[in-house]
């Protein structure tokens, strides 16, 4: 080797063991809750869409939810699903089902 007169040079390295390894974080309690409501939501969308088209799978809210985070929760799946099932609200139960819901406010979808 060279020899250097103001600096020092080690060995050759391999450009892989330069690479930042990758952490594993652990998931939060909050992101745990999400992941299981998410699983239930899965469960409940492939009920729906197993059950006859002239029924609907009632999804009722446990005490401490809110409509509207469960609505945009099952939103959020049935679109990561691509499943032809519908989504109708009353009250606080959400309606699943392969044919749409009636009693809607008669707007047209977008998409369908």
């Amino acid at each position: 080797m060279a020899r250097y007169k103001h600096i020092e040079v080690g060995k050759p390295v391999d450009l892989a063991e330069l690479a930042a390894k990758r952490r594993e974080r652990k998931v939060s309690a909050r992101q745990l809750a999400i992941q299981e409501r998410d699983d239930e939501i899965r469960r409940a969308i492939n009920e729906a869409s197993a059950a006859p088209s002239s029924q609907a799978i009632p999804v009722q809210l446990k005490a401490g939810q809110k409509i509207a985070t469960m609505r945009a929760a099952v939103n959020r799946v049935l679109k990561e699903s691509e499943s032809n099932v519908q989504m109708g609200v009353r009250g606080t139960t959400i309606y699943l089902s392969k044919s749409p819901i009636p009693g809607g406010r008669g707007r047209a979808r977008r998409g369908n």
